[in-house]
């Protein structure tokens, strides 16, 4: 019996450390956690004299960056993955004089050729 093949879910790319991200996955990820973070500094910004939306709006922007850092994390991890490197070097990304030298060579570098020993091809987990 052959089994399906799917595309894993958005949960496994923003959330696990399992698997590889490609550069592409990884920009575009980025990008969206900064929307994020974007607009809800935006409505907070907008709404800092409203006092009936301001706890709504502060709420909802540290979630989204507690949910962004976790993440940011999380795509870190798998797109050194992806470059053949071990994910323990996340942990650049929180060292401020090099941390974004650190994004940067994460956005330019590209992929291991092939499978690794992080996973079988580029924007997929680690199958077992």
């Amino acid at each position: 019996m052959q089994r399906e093949s799917r595309r894993p879910g958005v949960g496994w790319l923003f959330f696990s450390p399992s698997g590889r991200a490609g550069r592409q996955v990884f920009i575009l990820s980025w990008l969206f956690w900064m929307m994020i973070n974007a607009y809800t500094v935006t409505k907070l910004t907008l709404h800092q004299d409203d006092e009936e939306m301001l706890p709504l709006w502060s709420a909802l922007f540290f979630a989204g960056f507690l949910l962004s850092v976790v993440s940011s994390v999380m795509l870190s991890i798998k797109r050194l993955h992806d470059m053949g490197l071990p994910g323990i070097l996340a942990v650049i990304i929180f060292v401020p004089a090099v941390s974004l030298i650190m994004l940067f060579v994460l956005c330019i570098w590209p992929s291991a050729r092939g499978a690794n020993e992080y996973g079988p091809a580029t924007d997929r987990p680690k199958t077992e």
